[in-house]
This record gives structure tokens, C-alpha cells and sequence, in this order.
């Protein structure tokens, strides 16, 4: 099972096959464009697709490119920008939440703010099944405010209560702050990088993790401002997901 997140920078129907050659069982991508917008014309379309957004040009989209279906739960909360909750149909079923945390109009509840929140909305959510939290959180260990409601410190720890760890983090063994592989260039300019995007897993599943990856900033800057965090897990049984 391999699950993605990468942040796009508009303009996804263009960008797109490059995401499909990974063949991800579930994608994550932000400022994705709504479907409307996107013909597929390239080939190799996704086989399930989800997008939401409050303008067309930027949203959240949720793609496979396998034959893991998913659902997004009903009624989930739209004031939280972005957190959407998904229940992944797998052979053993499990629980996403598909994070592109933004700009608030209160300063203290922006970016990792929206994360911390979200963690209280769907704490049963996230409790009821193994639960995978993916996607742009646009914060780390050293980006932080004071003042901040859910501080990246803050946010971390209550994900560990939880039960979730950070994939990449637990695989490279680098400490929150110090990673060596940046997943944001501002600018694409390489000198004016950091750690953004995260995929946190249930510390269960440790055993079955197969690979992480952070997309090579000499392929992917071609695209976007971010590179892929990729996370591919083996099986648990045979011809299972999870």
C-alpha cells in the first residue's frame, strides 16, 4: 500500500501523470484544482476521485490510482481549512484525514492551529480505526509563533498521545526541526527550504513499513514549490492492503 501527499501548486490537470506513475493506493494533494477543471486528457486517469475547495482553483484532492475505494465521511466540518475525514475501503479498513492547514483570521489559530483543532472534531473519528493524518500542515518544530493555539510542539504531542507517529521522522530517525530532506521550497529556490508535509501513522504499524520517501527536489521542483512525502507499507496477510 503506498500513500502520498503532495502539495501541487495549482494547476493540477497539467501535473498530474506524474503523481500517477506513482500509483498511489491514496493520494493527498493540495491546491489541487476542482474536477471540473481537470479533462484527464493525459490518460491514466485516477479509478476514485474526491476534490473540495471554496474556489475552484484550490481545494483538496483525494485520488487512487488502484482499486482502493474510499469515502468521504458526511458532514464533515468545513471551517477547519483543511482537514476532511476519509474511511479507506480496504480489505482491513482504515481512517485518513486529508490536512492543507491555512491562513486564519485570528493569527493564533492558523496553520498548525487548524491541525490542533481538527484533532479534537474527529478524536472519535480517529479513535474508532487505525487512522493515517497526511498532508501540507505548513508548520514545523521551528516556524511556530508564540501565542500560537496548537504550537507544532503542541500538535506533535497530541499526536502521539494519539497513538501517531511521523513516518518520516520514525524512518530517518531525525529529530522534528533537523530534517535533512525539505519537502518546501520557497520560491523553488533551494536555499529557502524547510519540512512541511508529514504522513503520521499509527505506531502499529511501524512493523509493516516498507519505505519513505521525499520527492528528489531536481524532479519535482519542475511542478511545484513542494516535493511528495511517499510512504509504502507491505502487506499484512497476502493480497491484503494493510
Amino acid at each position: 500500500m503506498k500513500l502520498v501527499t503532495w502539495n501541487c501548486q495549482g494547476a493540477f490537470r497539467r501535473k498530474y501523470p506524474a503523481l500517477a506513475a506513482l500509483q498511489p493506493d491514496l493520494a493527498v494533494v493540495q491546491e489541487c484544482e476542482s474536477l471540473e477543471r481537470i479533462s484527464w486528457k493525459q490518460g491514466n486517469a485516477p479509478t476514485h476521485t474526491f476534490w473540495y475547495g471554496e474556489k475552484p482553483t484550490r481545494g483538496v484532492g483525494i485520488f487512487s490510482w488502484t482499486q482502493t475505494s474510499f469515502r468521504v465521511k458526511e458532514g464533515f466540518d468545513t471551517s477547519i481549512h483543511y482537514a476532511i475525514p476519509v474511511e479507506v475501503e480496504a480489505p482491513i479498513p482504515f481512517h485518513v484525514i486529508a490536512v492543507w492547514t491555512m491562513k486564519h483570521a485570528d493569527w493564533r489559530l492558523a496553520y498548525s492551529g487548524q491541525a490542533y483543532r481538527a484533532l479534537g472534531v474527529y478524536r472519535e473519528f480517529i479513535l474508532s480505526a487505525d487512522t493515517v493524518i497526511l498532508g501540507d500542515f505548513n508548520s514545523n518544530q521551528r516556524t511556530a509563533p508564540r501565542g500560537r493555539v496548537g504550537s507544532h510542539a503542541v500538535l506533535a504531542a497530541n499526536l502521539h498521545t494519539l497513538g501517531l507517529i511521523s513516518a518520516y521522522h520514525f524512518a530517518t530517525g531525525e529529530k522534528s526541526g533537523n530534517e535533512t530532506h525539505p519537502t518546501f521550497f520557497h520560491g523553488r529556490k533551494t536555499e529557502q527550504a524547510g519540512h512541511i508535509d508529514y504522513v503520521f501513522i499509527p505506531s502499529r504499524w511501524i512493523r509493516r513499513l516498507k519505505s519513505v520517501q521525499v520527492g528528489n527536489p531536481g524532479e519535482w521542483l519542475a511542478y511545484s514549490d513542494h516535493c511528495p512525502v511517499m510512504v509504502e507499507f507491505v502487506p499484512k496477510y497476502p493480497n491484503r492492503m494493510v
